[in-house]
């Protein structure tokens, strides 16, 4: 991702809310990376703690986030996300030092930021930076959801292409703006990355079986699993019982054949990763139901590669690699 970035002559600012760890954070200083992307204050604390000094809070600004911004701004170069003039005046008050204001943009996945048509709005932020010391305008920043929820490569990038676009648009009237990408679909997929200015993919750090069935990578690129203890086996109804519920994976699933599907059983031989004929097909708290050809569970475990990585990351506070070492993290959302 670091050599796409360069050959693009784009930013590379990764978010770090898939891994939340210093370690894992060391190896992307080790390639170059020097800016980086959060999604809350408390993440931007921790990462800051530990050398990184340029950090973007990819989450729309609430008047809470106040009191945390007041001390990192004293040694940090933030950059936050305002979507209201109001917004960008009490930061201007509040923060000692300079700060720089992307703007979130909807281009059509309707999640937070404003509407790319709102050019009032827009316009209002922009101008509220101008007249203000401290402040300064950097750039758009889309992140589009509807990316996750292709099944292929040229799904994604049917998908991604109006943004493109309205980038393009946007760049002659804001000819000084950087303009920011943020879905780990299309950083995976494009090869070229005309009329973006940075990447902020996260996902791509481990990717999960979501990104699979997108077609953002192959299995044998996915770097997280879970290691889910069988607790009871049925062989009448091809049903299995393990610890793995929504408090250990989350309760993100995708839809594969009509069913649902909250994780994908595996085998790993080699380090070549290929799908087991079990998945887990329900969740409660703690239960997880594997359903499939349980004759084929040989030991006390099951490997899960999760559906989404990040969230599934969030819900525990270390990783094991596979040599035994222990990786610390934080939970930090």
């Amino acid at each position: 991702m670091v050599q796409k970035a360069t050959a693009s002559y784009c930013d590379f600012r990764p978010h770090f809310k898939t891994h939340q760890s210093a370690t894992i954070g060391e190896w992307f200083r080790e390639k170059g990376v020097t800016g980086i992307t959060v999604s809350s204050v408390s993440m931007a604390e921790y990462f800051h703690e530990t050398g990184w000094n340029d950090i973007t809070i990819a989450f729309p600004f609430f008047a809470a986030q106040i009191e945390g911004l007041i001390k990192l701004n004293q040694s940090c170069k933030l950059r936050l996300f305002v979507n209201r003039a109001e917004d960008i005046q009490l930061l201007s008050r509040s923060l000692t030092n300079d700060f720089r204001v992307y703007i979130e943009l909807n281009t059509g996945s309707n999640r937070s930021g404003i509407h790319h048509e709102n050019r009032l709005q827009i316009d209002s932020i922009i101008e509220a930076c101008s007249k203000l010391e401290n402040v300064h305008f950097h750039g758009f920043y889309v992140h589009h959801g509807g990316t996750y929820k292709a099944r292929s490569k040229e799904e994604i990038t049917e998908i991604i292409a109006p943004t493109l676009s309205i980038y393009k648009d946007l760049k002659a009237g804001y000819p000084g703006a950087k303009f920011s990408l943020g879905d780990t679909p299309s950083a995976s997929v494009m090869t070229t990355f005309d009329n973006v200015d940075e990447l902020t993919p996260g996902n791509f750090v481990f990717y999960d079986w979501m990104q699979v069935q997108i077609g953002s990578c192959t299995l044998n690129d996915v770097a997280l699993f879970s290691l889910l203890p069988v607790a009871q086996v049925s062989k009448d109804n091809n049903q299995a019982i393990v610890l793995g519920g929504a408090v250990h994976l989350s309760k993100d699933f995708v839809e594969d054949n009509g069913a649902r599907n909250y994780g994908q059983v595996v085998n790993i031989i080699n380090y070549e990763i290929t799908p087991a004929p079990l998945y887990l097909s329900a969740l409660s708290q703690e239960h997880g139901t594997i359903t499939g050809n349980v004759e084929t569970i040989t030991g006390n475990h099951v490997v899960v590669c999760p559906i989404h990585s990040c969230l599934t990351a969030n819900l525990h506070d270390h990783y094991l690699t596979t040599d035994g070492k222990i990786i610390d993290k934080r939970i930090l959302s």
